[in-house]
């Protein structure tokens, strides 16, 4: 370290960044930090103060220029930024912890260190969590967490911003303290003039230029002024004055460009640290401990869901109402003739209430279809005044009667199908009805059913089960749903960070992407996998829904179907910089998976072009291979498994690779 260091903390050299060819933020800035000192850079907001100091901490890379620090690593620095960059949710204690375990304090050091800030900046009971805090506690809290490390420098981006001048003068009052007691160096933004006057020397800024330096005073009579607000105002004409003679052009021309952007001022850090993985272990834990919808996400959803679709989807429906013209009974009752073969239909009628039917009866058919258009009942049948006797006339002779002996033994059905589900639902019960009716006929009547019998025969199914319900068909897609979008949820807590301020904050203290990226997905799976036991526990073991295949495999697929979940849920956090613009993306991306992957319908039923895209789809050939082993028990040799397994791996790799790309260029997560 050369002599002039020695004495200087911070060097910047001929700096100059822009943030595109119109956007430039600072322009041949050269300053100087001294040891031991507080140093205020005075200037209006946007003037380029808050990307100088993150050029200082190695957060933003300059165009040109220098910046030369007389601490090498960041553990040296503490920063408080802008905005308090605090976990509302967690207590000041865990948030304490949370930092401390980034910088390798714990146990009796971190304690007695904690005593010792709370008690020299009157913290407020460390059990309290941050959002009980006033602002000015707030503000008290997020500079115990700069000063947790017993920096070298203290850097403080507008530590008094929007504070009571009451609150400010505690702060300054802070500084002077920890100037006196350890002789820390401190550079600190505002752009309240008046408080910058008490540091013990002042960069003026405007428009990324710094106009002047040095002690308050010094600067007060170099430029012949009474106070600081005057000599700003003075600079600032005299820089106004000037950039009017000089056009835009000519400004670009005098731009230096350099084929690689200044180095950073401070060491590279381990790409991993086991330290600062747990420390984000930690954080993650604390925010799920407070957090109410994390608990809903993890437990809440899980069950409900599967509740709700094994309770509401695929269950026999009860109380239909169908309407029942039997001209064959006139006034008498079916309850004398209901197993007898006097009246047939009778025994047809009970057979229909077996199935949860509730039968209207109906004197005629214009009273029926009356109701049937006003939605009392779903539908009517007609049966003839000699139904039985026609229909057994029918039977012997073997078809060949005449065309009224037909007719009268047929029955005549009217539907509302604008419901198909429900319609379909009818017209089965009516069909197993009427084979059931048929059988007993044969058994207990021994009339001859032959010629009534269709000539097709259904032996036991290969695969499944004779008695269909859509729910086991639905049931994959559901839950792979499920096990894609849970994971994507979780991922909130990083969106949190990047809105509180508590990512950047955590980069400049030392963390790296991948510890950040490797903590995150390290939660998720662990809380994706106490959802999945919920699930295939309530799906396979309460409802015990069939399952042949091999469990492992199964499990293995919803596993992968879960990491690229998490990988797109974390894509989404680092694209959007709200709640609301990601619950917008993802709500629409939600309704085309379910609907185009095959889930609540097959894709063999899709418009042929509609069909070409969902094979595309994430979820479509998991969906299928998911059905395939645990319905037909086929293994990782079939090609339908071993494709789903392919899809998920290749999509998982994809969202994997956005995820880095977005990690390495996004604002925020990348060194600019």
């Amino acid at each position: 370290m050369n002599g002039k260091m020695e004495d200087n903390m911070i060097e910047v050299t001929g700096a100059y960044k822009r943030y595109d060819v119109h956007t430039e933020v600072l322009c041949d800035l050269n300053m100087s930090v001294q040891r031991g000192s507080i140093y205020a850079f005075l200037g209006p907001s946007g003037c380029g103060k808050t990307t100088l100091l993150k050029c200082i901490v190695g957060r933003m890379r300059l165009d040109c220029g220098e910046i030369v620090l007389g601490v090498q690593h960041r553990s040296q620095i503490g920063y408080m930024p802008q905005e308090t960059a605090l976990l509302p949710e967690i207590t000041i204690k865990e948030t304490l912890s949370y930092f401390g375990w980034m910088y390798g304090m714990k146990g009796i050091e971190l304690a007695r260190r904690k005593q010792e800030l709370y008690d020299f900046l009157d913290i407020p009971p460390e059990n309290k969590r941050i959002k009980k805090l006033s602002g000015g506690q707030q503000r008290r809290v997020s500079l115990c967490v700069a000063l947790l490390n017993n920096p070298d420098l203290m850097i403080l981006d507008e530590p008094t911003v929007g504070l009571d001048p009451l609150l400010s003068y505690s702060i300054w009052q802070c500084l002077f303290k920890m100037l006196e007691r350890s002789n820390k160096t401190i550079l600190l933004t505002t752009h309240y003039i008046e408080e910058a006057k008490q540091a013990n020397r002042v960069g003026i800024m405007r428009g990324g230029c710094l106009l002047a330096q040095g002690e308050p005073a010094a600067i007060v009579k170099e430029y012949n002024c009474i106070t600081l607000d005057q000599v700003f105002i003075k600079l600032s004409t005299q820089q106004e004055t000037a950039s009017h003679s000089i056009t835009n052009n000519e400004a670009g021309k005098n731009y230096p460009m350099l084929e690689k952007k200044s180095k950073l001022p401070l060491l590279e850090e381990k790409c991993f640290s086991l330290r600062n993985f747990i420390s984000l272990l930690l954080k993650n834990i604390y925010f799920l401990k407070y957090s109410p919808l994390g608990w809903f996400l993890i437990l809440f959803v899980p069950i409900s869901v599967s509740v709700l679709f094994e309770f509401s989807l695929g269950q026999e429906q009860f109380n239909l109402k169908l309407g029942i013209v039997n001209e064959e009974l006139g006034h008498i009752s079916c309850s004398n003739y209901s197993s007898t073969c006097q009246l047939a239909s009778c025994k047809y009628i009970s057979l229909l209430q077996e199935h949860n039917l509730d039968l209207v009866l109906y004197q005629d058919t214009r009273k029926a279809y009356s109701d049937a258009k006003r939605n009392l009942i779903w539908g009517y049948m007609h049966l003839s005044h000699n139904f039985t006797e026609s229909i057994h006339k029918r039977m012997l002779k073997k078809g060949l009667v005449d065309n009224g002996t037909l007719l009268n033994s047929e029955i005549s059905i009217w539907m509302d199908m604008s419901n198909q589900v429900t319609a379909i639902y009818l017209r089965k019960n009516i069909y197993v009805s009427f084979n059931n009716f048929l059988k007993w006929l044969s058994l207990r009547c021994r009339w001859p059913i032959e010629y009534f019998g269709v000539p097709i025969h259904f032996n036991p199914p290969i695969y499944g089960s004779e008695t269909f319900k859509y729910n086991e068909f639905s049931i994959a897609g559901m839950l792979l749903m499920l096990e894609f979008f849970l994971p994507m949820t979780y991922a909130s807590a990083l969106l949190d960070d990047k809105v509180e301020g508590i990512l950047e904050r955590s980069f400049i203290a030392g963390h790296t992407t991948v510890e950040l990226v490797a903590a995150q997905i390290f939660v998720t799976v662990t809380l994706f996998i106490i959802s999945t036991t919920l699930l295939t526990t309530i799906f396979y073991g309460i409802f015990n829904h069939a399952f042949e295949g091999s469990i492992m495999l199964a499990m293995v697929l919803l596993i992968l179907v879960g990491i690229t979940g998490t990988f797109y849920g974390i894509s989404v956090a680092l694209i959007f910089d709200n709640h609301v613009s990601a619950t917008t993306f993802v709500l629409g991306t939600f309704l085309p998976l379910a609907v185009v992957s095959g889930m609540i319908w097959p894709t063999e039923a899709m418009h042929s072009s509609l069909r070409s895209v969902s094979w595309l789809l994430p979820l479509t050939h998991a969906t299928e291979a998911y059905r395939s082993i645990s319905v037909r028990a086929w293994t990782i040799s079939h090609p339908t498994v071993y494709v789903g397994f392919l899809s998920g791996l290749l999509w998982a790799s994809v969202l994997c690779l956005i995820t880095i790309i977005l990690v390495k260029t996004k604002p925020g997560m990348a060194v600019k």
